[in-house]
């Protein structure tokens, strides 16, 4: 008996100085350093490879050769760079792997890349992706029962600063939708949704308010590892059909939000967005339930005009949205049909503003479109 509890005792300690040692000390290496110029230093140690390359959204090219020093260490310094957050990878003797040396990182439907955020002045772009010494919002995973489509949903719900605090006060509400191949996570991993709202709420350019993430693929319930349903993201999730289920279950979404949270209720205090398929679907969303959204954000991804007299259009407009604002980067593929609805509006005389910004369809694009329309709600 002594010496079988001896044993055990002997493996408890392995076991747990095994988990020790696999939690490490990191690899002392900074990587990557941003530099007083905003130029960034990005730093791999390999020494028994033959090349390491760089690849990243902030380049001129597609990869850059890293600089092999004589203890191993491989360099790669850029340009200065403009604020904002960036993603990149390294690319060992021809096979692409993470930074060992950079803890942060985010996925994009079934690739994870390491990230990181410049600022190279106070209010630029990257400064509103940063976390400040500023009040924070908190941000919930929650389940909701949709009856519409017969099975328990997960979604994300940010609360502003004060909510729990403020246990009367009422906030009003941004339906917040994804892309093809996304999912509940994607706005806040990507579109970096909470440290934007954080930051313009602190600074008094957007009113608090609730921000809701739905899941807007109907045959998923949740983001890859939250639910039953394992399974490897794609860009299938773009299936038109998609729309069309989440158009019509979205009422057990607001229904699950207004009885679980203090919100003020009615269009003016409802708003709508989304980027590329969400975009699609917050257009049909409006178009279908007309007087439902005061504020309608539509980024990289309309429903364009069905016909000369498009009477869901007339229906919406007839209910005088507060906002119809839609955002398409210059080269976007998207742009065309962006265009098409924008010259139908003007034709009607129906208020529609348009927002053009270099770029295509990424996700650089959408963070700034996420932090101009927070600014336009809710006035």
């Amino acid at each position: 008996m002594k010496r079988t509890l001896c044993i055990a005792a002997a493996l408890l300690v392995g076991a747990a100085a095994w988990a020790q040692q696999a939690l490490g000390p990191g690899t002392g290496i900074v990587s990557p350093e941003i530099n007083a110029d905003n130029t960034v230093t990005f730093r791999y140690f390999a020494p028994k490879a033959i090349t390491v390359q760089l690849t990243g959204d902030f380049l001129p090219v597609r990869r850059v050769d890293m600089q092999e020093g004589r203890d191993g260490l491989w360099t790669y310094t850029t340009e200065p760079l403009k604020g904002e957050l960036y993603s990149y990878s390294f690319v060992v003797d021809g096979v692409r792997t993470m930074d060992p040396s950079n803890i942060y990182q985010n996925r994009d439907i079934a690739t994870w890349t390491n990230i990181f955020t410049l600022s190279a002045e106070k209010g630029d772009a990257g400064w509103y992706y940063e976390v400040h010494d500023t009040p924070h919002g908190n941000v919930s995973h929650v389940w909701y029962d949709s009856p519409t489509l017969g099975c328990t949903r997960r979604m994300s719900v940010y609360t502003p600063a004060g909510y729990e605090d403020s246990p009367k006060a009422k906030y009003p509400v941004l339906y917040l939708l994804h892309g093809s191949g996304g999912d509940e996570d994607a706005w806040l991993e990507l579109g970096r949704t909470a440290q934007i709202l954080d930051n313009l709420i602190a600074e008094g350019k957007a009113e608090p308010m609730i921000v809701v993430i739905p899941n807007g693929v109907y045959y998923n319930r949740a983001a890859p590892g939250a639910a039953v349903n394992m399974f490897q993201p794609t860009m299938a999730n773009s299936r038109s059909d998609s729309t069309i289920e989440i158009e019509n279950s979205f009422p057990d979404i607001i229904k699950y939000v207004e009885s679980h949270y203090r919100v003020k209720k009615g269009a003016a205090y409802r708003a709508v967005a989304g980027l590329s398929m969400g975009g699609r679907q917050s257009s049909a969303l409006a178009r279908h339930y007309p007087t439902t959204f005061g504020y309608i954000g539509q980024f990289s991804g309309v429903v364009i005009p069905q016909g000369e007299d498009d009477p869901a259009l007339k229906a919406l407009f007839a209910a005088k949205p507060k906002l119809f604002w839609i955002g398409v980067g210059k080269d976007d593929g998207v742009k065309k049909n962006s265009l098409i609805l924008k010259n139908y509006c003007d034709a009607k005389g129906y208020p529609c503003e348009y927002y053009e910004s270099d770029g295509g369809h990424i996700w650089r694009n959408w963070r700034v479109y996420l932090t101009i329309f927070a600014q336009r709600l809710f006035k």
